[in-house]
């Protein structure tokens, strides 16, 4: 699975170099808010905006990487609760039966 998303990351940026050499002459305008950029090359629009979603990226995937780390803790604690909770059971004494106790109880049809 892994080579399939790194393929598909390769081909996209390919893609998006080709594309921007297509168009390394091309200028162009662009208006961020109330701000207003004049004859920018297109190729740096294009750039700015890939490592603006890198960015973007790496914060979303730093939050996720916390939310997992803190997930695996949660279980990690739980599963040292149960583990000593069966330790705990496999270490309660047993109690022994005498035969004439078990020939008392009335039988249980199943």
């Amino acid at each position: 699975m892994w080579i399939i998303k790194y393929a598909l990351a390769a081909a996209i940026l390919l893609a998006v170099m080709y594309f921007s050499f297509q168009n390394a002459q091309e200028i162009a305008t662009v208006k961020l808010g109330d701000y207003l950029f004049e004859n920018v090359r297109l190729i740096m629009v294009i750039y700015a905006s890939f490592a603006m979603g890198v960015v973007f990226w790496f914060f979303v995937s730093v939050f996720q990487y916390f939310k997992a780390a803190g997930q695996v803790s949660d279980y990690r604690r739980k599963n040292k609760q149960l583990l000593e909770e069966i330790k705990a059971l496999r270490n309660l004494p047993l109690d022994e039966v005498a035969p004439q106790d078990l020939a008392d109880q009335p039988e249980e049809n199943s």
